[in-house]
């Protein structure tokens, strides 16, 4: 009997570090070029015609994903398995206040991403 609940223990703990390494997943950040682009996306994808985004997702004061006035919800989920890119860990994501910070200053500027600070509800 002891065999037998230390093989199921064993499998079990097998099957749970195959879930954890490929399935399992955390959520980053998104810097405002990456939010715009998936808004786009999913403008285009899904022919949405929300002229706005209805609310950002926050967490831990940095920007997960956002929710569209259409009802789609997206957030940026990765494998906790997945390596980041080099040229992404030496670019910070950006929090709310950075990002209000750079709307306000580049506001004139910046080449157009179809999203503005007017396209964003709430945060």
């Amino acid at each position: 009997m002891l065999e037998i609940m230390a093989w199921a223990a064993w499998f079990l703990l097998g099957a749970y570090a195959f879930w954890l390494i490929t399935k399992a997943k955390t959520l980053h950040p998104l810097t405002l070029d990456d939010l715009a682009l998936a808004w786009k996306l999913h403008k285009h994808e899904a022919s949405c015609k929300a002229s706005q985004i209805h609310d950002l997702l926050v967490k831990k004061n940095e920007v997960v994903g956002f929710k569209c006035d259409c009802g789609y919800e997206w957030l940026q989920k990765r494998p906790i398995s997945q390596k980041v890119h080099l040229r992404t860990q030496s670019d910070k994501p950006l929090s709310i206040n950075e990002i209000d910070e750079l709307i306000k200053k580049r506001a004139s500027s910046r080449p157009d991403l179809s999203i503005r600070y007017l396209d964003i509800k709430r945060i």
